[in-house]
């Protein structure tokens, strides 16, 4: 009996994880990955830069998206060049799910970098150490390990200050088992109206390169952009381009819209992710019934409430307590009392046909729920909003 029990389980298992389009029935909250926004948003990127390579950024869980999901979409996608993580680690796991794309590690290597050799990954590069042992790694692979020396031009983050840039990199030309494959820099503050500090950091980008090709060291792929910084300033460009926020349909910032509609009028983005979860349980409460932890939200008058499956150990944010609202029936239905761990409460008195086993929409492309109109709730940017849902949250693309 025990072993038709435990072979029941595996099957029903192996039943969920077989549907890639569809939801596990018993399933109370998912994401849903739209492909046509995702592909809609990259290939407008794209027609901006033209011949540019294209590299879009899939870190942080693709920003909460899924990254094995979004890699699997750009796979089949001409527009798209290269891939980038910012983990070694995540793009050892891409190679494993058959991504077959150039990949980019940006900042992190923690793994050993034999795999980078092994599974022809490029890697960031920005002290001599890790040089000397990528030169190892090589030579016993006897090839050449291909890299991308990270420039700090400004932000004060990862990356070699701009005054020892130069040294290092004609010092780096010199091993025989590296292949300097990119050089690059990150911008502090692209996504303002104002472009002086990014002018700033260009300039001495651009100052670096010219010297690097005056002692005849070209390299091929030289990348500044983002994706505020595509759309905001053509300086940027060089011979790729890096899409993150972008590239799901969220904007980097208002100061950006209003750049880029400035010199794109037509350019518009696809929201991309959609986040919904079930009722669980309604009930009417009477008046003068409090709400949820602290009994932070007290009923006037007789009302019925809905109780989701889904908190902030999902990544819904409990700054939403009393604030928030989601989407029942394409109605909006106020969050009341706290979010807490697993359970939200909503206020579904007004709400036509409530009933337990409804979808309700905690994000998505309706006034209220929009991952900007979260942040603003929150005190955040849309970043942290859409990178905070819990990876362990099912994603489907549709």
């Amino acid at each position: 009996m025990l072993l038709h029990h435990e072979q029941r389980t595996v099957e029903l298992q192996r039943s969920c994880c077989q549907q890639p389009h569809h939801v596990c029935e018993h399933a109370v909250t998912w994401v849903e990955i739209s492909t046509s926004a995702l592909m809609y948003n990259i290939a407008h990127y794209k027609a901006i830069v033209g011949s540019v390579v294209l590299a879009p950024v899939i870190k942080g869980n693709a920003y909460g998206h899924g990254m094995e999901h979004v890699a699997q979409i750009c796979q089949n996608m001409h527009e798209v060049g290269m891939l980038c993580v910012v983990r070694l680690t995540e793009a050892i796991q891409l190679r494993r799910a058959g991504i077959t794309k150039p990949l980019l590690v940006l900042s992190i290597i923690d793994a050993d970098l034999l795999f980078a050799g092994l599974y022809d990954i490029d890697i960031v590069l920005f002290d001599i150490q890790t040089a000397q042992k990528v030169e190892a790694v090589g030579k016993e692979l006897g090839k050449k390990i291909r890299v991308h020396i990270k420039v700090d031009t400004g932000l004060s983050r990862l990356g070699l200050v701009i005054e020892h840039a130069l040294t290092f990199v004609i010092a780096t030309s010199f091993f025989e088992h590296i292949f300097i494959a990119g050089i690059f820099t990150h911008f502090a503050e692209s996504e303002k109206a104002d472009q002086a500090f990014t002018d700033y950091q260009l300039t001495y980008f651009n100052t670096l390169i010219k010297q690097l090709e005056k002692k005849e060291i070209y390299i091929p792929l030289k990348h500044s952009s983002c994706s505020a910084a595509i759309t905001a300033n053509k300086n940027c460009h060089f011979t790729m381009v890096r899409t993150g926020i972008g590239m799901y349909g969220l904007w980097p910032s208002s100061d950006n819209v209003y750049l880029t509609q400035k010199e794109y009028p037509t350019f518009h983005l696809k929201p991309v992710m959609t986040w919904k979860t079930k009722i669980i349980q309604i009930k009417k409460i009477p008046a003068g019934s409090s709400v949820g932890y602290d009994r932070t939200h007290l009923v006037d008058k007789d009302t019925t409430i809905a109780i989701l499956p889904t908190g902030y150990w999902d990544g819904y944010d409990r700054r939403f307590s009393n604030t928030g609202c989601v989407i029942v029936n394409d109605q909006k239905a106020l969050v009341i009392g706290r979010v807490a761990m697993n359970m939200t409460m909503i206020d579904v008195s007004t709400i036509a046909d409530a009933h337990v086993g409804n979808e309700v929409i905690l994000l998505g492309d309706y006034d209220g729920v929009r991952a900007d109109d979260l942040a603003q709730l929150a005190g955040t940017i849309n970043y942290e909003i859409v990178t905070r849902i819990n990876p362990a949250i099912v994603r489907i693309t549709i």
